[in-house]
């Protein structure tokens, strides 16, 4: 009798594999993971982690690519414009959901991080965040047109500098939100996105004053 072929899922594979990376990179950084520990993580053998990912630079590379998805996927939920929410509105939206609400935002942030460092000796780890950084200033130019129209930017800010602000304040809080744990009282980071919001829109932020 001929056995039948056991079904593999590959895509399920590999967000396995992106999972128990965030989470060996959450605990111990980057210098934890490896083939081997990523397969006994994500409780699969070593050889089919290789056969998705050849090396070691192959898997951080994916890890940091579904990372980053995941929060562009989480940001593309909140939108602004007539109807919707105001630019203030959305802009702290997006910056209270890099707040470490659960494991999983913890565990992305310091995956960033991680890589945030790296990008300075790799030029593939700086290539990815380079991509990354002109697909957010392209959102971020729509977003703050619709604001400058709005009278919504803080006076004298034009709106290439309120684009650029932006992705500063957005890289400060994730990389402070990496520091963070779980435990870590969650009005610390509201009280830091709200300053961001007032910084942009030269007003406080919606709800607070």
């Amino acid at each position: 009798m001929t056995a039948v072929p056991k079904y593999v899922d590959k895509d399920e594979r590999r967000r396995k594999v992106a999972g128990a990376l965030r989470r060996i990179a959450a605990r111990q950084g980057l210098e934890g993971v490896s083939v081997r520990t990523v397969a006994a993580e994500a409780g699969i053998s070593a050889g089919a982690v290789q056969r998705d990912f050849a090396t070691k630079d192959d898997l951080l590379l994916f890890a940091l690519r579904d990372s980053l998805d995941a929060v562009t996927e989480r940001f593309s939920r909140i939108r602004i414009g007539p109807g919707l929410l105001t630019f203030a509105e959305g802009l702290r939206a997006v910056l209270v959901d890099l707040l470490p609400t659960d494991e999983e935002r913890l565990a992305q942030a310091r995956v960033w991080a991680a890589f945030y460092a790296g990008a300075a000796v790799s030029e593939d780890f700086a290539r990815v965040l380079a991509e990354y950084d002109e697909q957010s200033r392209a959102a971020l130019r729509k977003a703050v047109a619709y604001a400058a129209e709005q009278g919504e930017l803080a006076p004298g800010l034009e709106p290439e500098q309120a684009v650029e602000l932006v992705l500063v304040l957005l890289d400060g809080i994730w990389l402070r939100v990496a520091r963070q744990t779980p435990d870590t009282p969650e009005q610390d980071g509201r009280a830091a996105v709200d300053a961001a919001v007032a910084a942009v829109t030269g007003r406080p932020a919606p709800g607070n004053g």
